[in-house]
């Protein structure tokens, strides 16, 4: 739910948007690139990856009964975006073993990366249960109900996970992408900065921070948070690409070109890094290689 910012520039057209991550899908006979890509993991750790999968059906094959081992597995199709076959494992987890509580947290979070989230909240509330204190039940619902637009219930499920578990910065972090959603802007940032006091390498909560300073014209504070989050992890290319778009609200569109180059380097497949690269060239008038930044934008969010 972190946000990220970009201008659309098609058609000589500027407009805002809050660029979010999005759900991944079932892949099949995908290509190792892309899935290195998909999953943050490299080809050596794939084939690891693939090497225990096959350690562990073999152990199922031994013992079909052994909840650990399909619980196990189930961690492993996750890895690999298997999604079904993940629901699979984890449904035959707790088949063989109810109270198992962390394999139905993960069995609710697949079905939430599916979209599926009345299975989801489904799910969670069988949880609690069996633990009326679980403060991830609480807070899992209160994302699924976040994701499907009800913030107000989204709200009461996050307090009910603050009760419980009041110095987890995420529940926070949660709450405040509700309350921005509801334009409640004072409350989102007075989340965020309860966030990062209770976990100030909380880089996820620093770009929200920042998104919203960006959104109200703040952008020196923006700019900090963007900052600080380059010192928490300088591999962090959206935090490269924010500050590119403030360069260019700044009319500084040099130092625009280098900090977003810099953001490519780091991560060539992030759409809305050659979407501001685009316009901080087109602004140089350097047209052409504005336009062919556009058409890698464009490929990559799958637009024609």
């Amino acid at each position: 739910m972190n946000k990220y910012i970009a201008i659309i520039f098609l058609a000589i057209t500027i407009t805002f948007i809050a660029i979010t991550t999005n759900y991944a899908h079932e892949h099949e006979n995908i290509s190792t690139k892309d899935m290195e890509r998909l999953t943050g993991k490299s080809e050596s750790q794939l084939k690891e990856i693939d090497k225990k999968i096959i350690e562990y059906i073999d152990t199922i094959e031994s013992n079909p009964d052994d909840a650990d081992a399909h619980f196990n597995l189930g961690i492993l199709y996750e890895k690999k975006i298997k999604y079904n076959d993940a629901i699979a494992e984890y449904q035959k987890t707790i088949n063989l073993k109810p109270d198992f509580i962390d394999a139905r947290i993960n069995l609710a979070l697949v079905y939430a990366e599916r979209n599926m989230f009345g299975e989801s909240v489904d799910e969670l509330n069988q949880i609690l249960k069996i633990d009326p204190q679980n403060a991830d039940a609480y807070k899992y619902i209160g994302l699924a109900y976040y994701k499907t637009g009800l913030m107000e219930d989204s709200i009461v499920e996050f307090k009910k996970a603050l009760n419980i578990s009041p110095d987890d910065p995420e529940i926070h972090y949660c709450l405040e992408n509700v309350y921005h959603s509801m334009g409640a802007l004072d409350a989102a940032e007075a989340e965020l900065i309860k966030a990062i006091e209770l976990d100030p390498q909380y880089k996820e909560a620093h770009v929200n921070l920042g998104f919203l300073y960006y959104e109200q014209g703040m952008f020196d504070k923006a700019m900090e948070e963007f900052k600080t989050v380059i010192d928490i992890d300088p591999k962090f290319a959206q935090a490269y690409s924010n500050m590119g778009l403030i360069y260019c609200e700044k009319k500084m569109f040099d130092d625009a070109i280098t900090i977003l180059k810099k953001a490519i380097e780091i991560d060539p497949t992030l759409p809305e890094a050659h979407n501001n690269l685009g316009f901080a060239y087109w602004n140089k008038g350097l047209k052409d290689k504005a336009m062919r930044e556009v058409s890698v934008y464009k490929g990559l969010i799958g637009a024609k």
